[in-house]
């Protein structure tokens, strides 16, 4: 994750402190995740680590119907392929919606 988070800072140019779209250091984001866990301000199931969020937030954005377009970008996968491999067993149907939906076009 460190070094997909070092490309990806590497391609983009360096975003001011405010912007909301600026990447954080990984050990930041460990750093504040052991805090957390430690406080018991949150209930972690144990082995639950911050990597599993991210796969939690590209299986929450597929199966509530955001395109996977988006979702590739955001994860920052340099292909949709990429993504697809990885979640499709979370869109079951799509292309037969993608067929209902042309056809419904066609239609009118």
């Amino acid at each position: 994750m460190v070094r997909r988070q070092a490309r990806h800072r590497r391609r983009l140019p360096a975003a001011p402190p405010s912007d909301p779209s600026r990447t954080f250091p990984h050990y930041h984001i460990a750093n504040q995740w052991q805090r957390i866990k430690k406080a018991g301000q949150v209930d972690i199931p144990d082995g639950m680590v911050v990597y599993g969020m991210r796969h939690f937030f590209a299986s929450n954005c597929l199966t509530h119907g955001i395109p996977i377009t988006d979702v590739a970008e955001w994860m920052g996968h340099k292909t949709i392929e990429i993504t697809f491999r990885i979640y499709r067993h979370l869109m079951p149907g799509s292309i037969s919606k993608a067929a209902k939906i042309l056809n419904l076009d066609l239609a009118a």
